[in-house]
């Protein structure tokens, strides 16, 4: 049996063969490109497609998280790859938001799009958070000293303020909040958008029922209340009389 596979001559065929079959005319006409942009889509669908840009390329000794990465102190980090830190963060995060907003990761739907991409964003921003807290675990003092100007002797003048990453952070943490607020909200319109008929067909006729004898008996009840009236009254009702309307043209 010969070998099989898209890197293979006959799976390389199968992939341009297809491709042509798609149009990307409006982005290029170059063949190869058009191969790079099927392989991008495949990419893009895999289960943590839409998070493949995010982790940053180990640099290793020279990546700014470098004081406090694990790896590094373990001689583990691969440098040129990207963070391992951060794609264990991306998988258990997504996992964990996935399962929590009951989203089927293995049988994903089209009404799952607008939760994957908020999920998304959930993700973005603690990634964000862990990386703030990353470079403060190594900088510690949240208060720094900010030159403002200098003397006349050239001396600095400085002003204690909060790390720049605080405020950042902060900003994060709200991100993620309103993110909570609008995944919880848009499930709650598909939930109040859904009209669910639970009762048996014999309540629901007997609802119907007494509905109409409801009906019925308020109909009795104003006929009682206009003899009563006009018995108050001292008339009897009055009749019905037919009239004919009067045609001015004819006058």
């Amino acid at each position: 049996m010969g070998k099989t596979g898209p890197k293979t001559e006959a799976g390389l065929a199968t992939v341009s063969a297809n491709s042509r079959e798609l149009d990307h005319s409006a982005w290029t006409k170059n063949p190869e490109a058009v191969e790079a942009i099927e392989t991008a889509k495949r990419l893009r669908n895999t289960k943590h497609g839409m998070y493949a840009a995010v982790p940053i390329i180990c640099k290793a000794d020279g990546c700014p998280y470098a004081q406090s990465c694990p790896l590094l102190e373990m001689a583990q980090a691969p440098y040129g790859e990207k963070c391992p830190i951060e794609i264990a963060a991306i998988e258990d995060l997504f996992g964990r938001y996935a399962e929590h907003f009951d989203i089927n990761l293995d049988n994903k739907k089209a009404g799952d799009t607008v939760d994957l991409m908020m999920v998304k964003d959930l993700v973005d921003a603690d990634i964000g958070i862990l990386r703030c807290d990353s470079k403060m675990a190594w900088d510690a003092d949240y208060i720094i000293h900010n030159t403002v100007g200098v003397t006349d002797n050239g001396d600095p003048i400085t002003k204690q303020e909060l790390h720049p990453l605080t405020d950042y952070r902060e900003k994060l943490v709200n991100r993620k909040h309103k993110t909570f607020q609008l995944l919880n909200s848009t499930r709650k319109d598909k939930v109040g958008s859904k009209i669910t008929v639970s009762a048996d067909p014999s309540v629901r006729a007997a609802e119907m029922l007494k509905v109409h004898e409801d009906m019925a008996r308020i109909e009795q009840e104003e006929k009682e209340a206009e003899l009563a009236y006009y018995k108050k009254m001292n008339s009897s009702i009055p009749d019905v009389i037919d009239v004919e309307p009067i045609d001015f043209e004819k006058e």
